[in-house]
């Protein structure tokens, strides 16, 4: 995929949703995506193609990363970006990246088009990058289900979550209020994640490979209000229900108290 497309408003079109569409790149293929909170910039990165802001209501790129230089042996390694997410929900112009070479980069587009900040993570490719609400801890899953956190202002690790997954992880979401963050992946499972002893909290099966997880930020634990004609419904039930056990109750306390009787009637 080398192309984005965006519907624009029903305002804008009369009443009947459009679409706009344009090229985010000449070649290579977008793997990670990511919209800011206020929905004006989309950043777009993947194989062979370099991390690349745009202004979605101009349709135009702002800024465009460049390649780091070669190692302390001359090795240049290639374009290869799996995810990538805003810093800060107010402010655009810091974000972080994870390549396939298992490393993960901050960029500030203000400051300069190569990483602030780059370090390693394990030994496989990163498959997932999450922000916290606090602007500079950032949880990092790989291919091989290692889940950590991390401090990206020095790249210090702050821990590993215990527990290791058995697929690789593809999705990773702080809760917007709570100290928890959810993952799934490639194993079925979604799991919830205590983010200040990084211990597991719960654990679900889905049955299938899982690419993505989101919280529902205006999910009401209140109970819904049931109607009264309902409510005196649901309670009739509860009590035909509740009879008939009482009386399977005594039909089996009765036929158990007569099969004694046999017994000790045998027995002289």
């Amino acid at each position: 995929m080398t192309y984005v497309k965006m519907p624009k408003s029903l305002e804008d079109s009369g009443g009947e949703s459009t679409q706009t569409k344009w090229n985010v790149c000449g070649s290579g293929s977008i793997l990670c995506s990511k919209v800011d909170a206020d929905e004006s910039y989309a950043l777009f990165g993947g194989k062979g193609v370099e991390v690349n802001i745009w202004d979605l209501n101009q349709c135009a790129k702002v800024w465009s990363a460049k390649s780091p230089a070669k190692n302390s042996l001359g090795i240049f390694t290639p374009t290869w970006f799996t995810s990538a997410t805003f810093l800060c929900k107010d402010d655009h112009r810091k974000f972080v990246a994870g390549t396939n070479s298992h490393q993960v980069r901050l960029y500030d587009i203000s400051a300069q088009r190569r990483p602030v900040v780059s370090f390693d993570f394990r030994e496989t490719p990163i498959k997932a990058v999450a922000e916290d609400v606090d602007g500079h801890t950032i949880y990092i899953g790989n291919g091989s289900g290692d889940l950590a956190s991390f401090d990206i202002r020095t790249g210090q690790l702050l821990g590993s979550f215990l527990g290791k997954c058995s697929g690789s992880i593809r999705s990773i979401v702080k809760h917007p209020e709570l100290p928890v963050i959810a993952s799934c992946g490639l194993d079925s499972y979604l799991r919830i994640w205590d983010v200040k002893s990084r211990q597991l909290l719960s654990a679900v099966f889905l049955k299938q490979h899982l690419n993505s997880v989101v919280f529902d930020s205006k999910f009401s634990t209140r109970e819904a209000q049931v109607p009264p004609q309902q409510q005196d419904t649901y309670e009739a039930l509860q009590t035909e229900e509740e009879e008939e056990k009482t009386v399977k109750c005594k039909k089996a306390s009765k036929e158990h108290s007569g099969s004694k009787k046999l017994k000790t009637k045998k027995k002289i």
